[in-house]
């Protein structure tokens, strides 16, 4: 399975923006990765860095934040119902605090039959949400360290581990298909990494060059 990490964007389009979604949906994707965090004024929008040009979406209004910075990002709500039907997602949280909040579009997303992950660093987020909607498929992302993943994915909820590619090793994957864990991997690029995509263990890559991944998958 290929990821669009923030969709496919550059050369003029935006990460985490619908042009970038839609660039992914028409490339052929089968799923998009995107980060949810919240405004001061509580609405949850799809960007990456909490600050921009110096704003802070957390200080203001998602109005008041493209005001003052020039970039919309979209709301969560809008890229659910574009995405509904069209293309599975990956929805890493950002921060804490608005698991309630989250919870219940997220639920109303698979529900409808649409596949979804629902990603975070923060293990406690992920526990959360996981005691509010144990239907929902969590999955624990791993940069720093993978030292004890397998603990952590299970007290956490997370059926799925996504290592940083920099970490992704055998020892590593037989640990987590041992465990019954799924393996996504991100930081995926075809030039460097194209050899794991024989290893059937791998649920699949997360990258920012989808159209390079999808060559590398085909030729495989």
């Amino acid at each position: 399975m290929v990821v669009a990490h923030r969709g496919i964007h550059g050369t003029g389009v935006t990460e985490n923006t619908m042009d970038a979604f839609q660039a992914a949906l028409r490339a052929g994707a089968a799923m998009i990765e995107l980060d949810v965090r919240r405004s001061g004024a509580g609405e949850l929008a799809i960007l990456h860095d909490h600050e921009l040009n110096g704003v802070t979406l957390s200080s203001c209004s998602l109005a008041e934040f493209t005001q003052r910075t020039g970039h919309r990002p979209p709301q969560l709500g809008e890229v659910l119902d574009w995405a509904d039907g069209r293309i599975a997602l990956d929805v890493e949280l950002k921060e804490d605090g608005y698991v309630g909040e989250l919870a219940p579009p997220l639920r109303e997303f698979a529900a409808a039959g649409n596949t979804l992950i629902v990603t975070s660093f923060l293990d406690p987020v992920l526990a959360a949400l996981h005691e509010l909607a144990p239907e929902l498929t969590l999955g624990l992302l791993l940069a720093w360290s993978a030292e004890r993943f397998v603990e952590r994915a299970r007290d956490c909820g997370a059926g799925i581990v996504l290592p940083e590619m920099k970490l992704l090793d055998e020892p590593l994957v037989s640990a987590a298909h041992e465990a019954g864990l799924q393996v996504l991997a991100w930081d995926f690029f075809a030039t460097e990494h194209a050899g794991w995509l024989a290893d059937a263990r791998l649920t699949g890559v997360i990258t920012d060059d989808v159209p390079g991944a999808l060559r590398a998958v085909t030729a495989g």
